[in-house]
């Protein structure tokens, strides 16, 4: 089962990615490229922009964001002119959200949504769906998307305010020269692995033998239950059962307490962004979580703690760290859009229907039926489906806009065979390339909500050039695919 597969890589990719944050990985990282490279903004906003589109063609652009937001902290806090510190931070937020969804379109595992259109043209048997392999995406991804990837650094570094290319710190000592090489090793050989058994699964195809799971689905399953005994059960120094109790006593109650933990740090997350005046609630909620886990830890073990975010030196990961660093903020940006959008779909919606046919809808699927219709060159059909895409999913976000162009696109009359899937994957590709609003993809609304002081003209103009680039290029693209299909 690819979906099973799928979520396998997207939980062990972050969780590869926070045993880096863990050991100071990206600390030390920094020391070494400071050392070593081009010590300035510009190189180190090229820096983040290749790390977020390279991590993002294996893993989840999401995921990659959420990995790569205290390394972006990290650069940021070192910029020493503090005039320039938001149109930097606002680069950094570029270089950051234009890697990853560029990087996301260049495999399926990198975006939910090629996930989801690869679903769906294999459900409705489009002509040529069965031709669309997680290596195929891969071949034509790639190079295809570096050269987006290229545009945006040429972009970043074309906006680079005066003085951002003098060196930005100096590092001494004889370890900001090393590399961590444990940790790296570590996170490369897992990657590996876990892409040697995708591609078992794309050329040998095994058949089922426990229930609808085959060996592959079994060994991913195993891999995941490994990975995350070593990451929060198996103790890091003395393996003695007292230790590994501890350990599951830790993890248990911060998963079971996580929807308050959850309130607290958007709470506290929210009046900070906004400057609501909420009085401190978080920390209500937190002495109250506190008195809690005191409660239960001293009577086990015999100790208590003084705070919520004390790190667990007992595990490799300490959960409720990384359940403290999420940008909820961001979190809070995409449940308002989706509950704005929700409402605004439904709104004429007939509740005896299985169908969503609220006004909104019916009109923008209308539109989009119009719009496949009135165009016959496919260059110009390309051309003009790619720039409203984009575009409009700045405003409506990407999952609504392959929703409702999705079922139109089904629904037309084909001048080719292949007709169907390109225009659905070129949908799926350009509803990704969206990179002016903070809620147009969840990638720009986790960094947006993760980081702080940005520029928010300069993201919008950016975002724009971005968006006209990565529309030509999409047009061109999928010509050429259309030629091949």
């Amino acid at each position: 089962m690819n979906w099973l597969q799928n979520i396998v890589i997207l939980v062990s990719g972050f969780l590869l990615s926070q045993v880096l944050i863990a050991t100071k990985t990206h600390h030390k990282a920094i020391a070494y490229l400071l050392d070593h490279g081009r010590a300035t903004a510009g190189g180190l906003l090229g820096t983040t922009l290749m790390l977020s589109y390279g991590l993002s063609m294996f893993f989840s652009n999401t995921v990659v964001v959420l990995a790569m937001l205290p390394v972006v902290r990290k650069l940021l806090s070192l910029v020493r002119d503090t005039q320039q510190i938001r149109t930097i931070g606002a680069l950094f937020y570029c270089a950051l959200i234009f890697g990853a969804n560029t990087g996301g379109m260049a495999s399926i595992t990198g975006n939910a949504l090629n996930i989801a259109a690869t679903g769906l043209a294999d459900f409705h048997g489009l002509p040529g769906a069965n031709r669309v392999t997680f290596f195929s995406w891969l071949v034509i991804g790639v190079p295809a998307t570096s050269i987006l990837a290229f545009a945006a650094w040429k972009l970043l570094m074309a906006h680079l305010p005066p003085g951002a290319e003098e060196p930005l710190t100096e590092r001494k000592g004889k370890e900001s020269r090393r590399l961590p090489k444990k940790p790296l090793i570590f996170f490369i050989g897992n990657i590996f692995l876990m892409f040697i058994m995708r591609a078992g699964q794309s050329f040998i195809a095994p058949p089922a033998i426990l229930g609808n799971l085959n060996v592959l689905d079994i060994a991913f399953l195993t891999y995941l239950t490994g990975l995350l005994f070593f990451c929060f059960i198996i103790p890091r120094k003395s393996l003695d059962w007292r230790s590994i109790l501890k350990n599951i006593v830790f993890l248990f109650f911060f998963i079971v307490s996580f929807p308050v933990l959850c309130v607290a740090r958007t709470l506290e997350q929210t009046e900070k962004r906004l400057h609501v005046p909420l009085h401190g609630l978080h920390e209500t909620f937190d002495r109250i979580l506190l008195l809690m886990f005191n409660g239960i830890w001293k009577p086990l073990f015999g100790e208590s703690f003084r705070s919520l975010s004390i790190y667990n030196f007992n595990s490799v990961l300490s959960i409720n760290l990384i359940m403290r660093d999420i940008p909820y903020f961001g979190l809070v940006l995409m449940g308002a859009a989706a509950a704005l959008l929700l409402s605004l779909i439904s709104l004429g919606d007939n509740p005896s229907t299985p169908e969503i046919d609220g006004i909104l809808f019916t009109a923008l699927g209308d539109a989009g039926s119009g719009l496949l219709a009135s165009f016959k060159s496919p260059a110009v059909l390309f051309g003009v489906l790619s720039i409203s895409t984009i575009f409009l999913t700045e405003i409506f976000n990407n999952t609504t806009i392959l929703l409702v162009l999705a079922p139109a696109i089904l629904d037309t009359t084909p001048a080719f065979a292949a007709e169907p899937l390109i225009l659905l994957l070129l949908v799926t590709v350009t509803a990704s390339g969206a990179f002016m609003s903070p809620l147009a993809t969840p990638v720009n609304a986790l960094a947006f909500g993760g980081m702080e002081n940005l520029s928010l003209k300069t993201i919008l103009r950016l975002g724009f050039l971005m968006n006209v680039i990565g529309a030509a290029w999409a047009t061109v693209l999928f010509l050429l695919l259309s030629a091949l299909l």
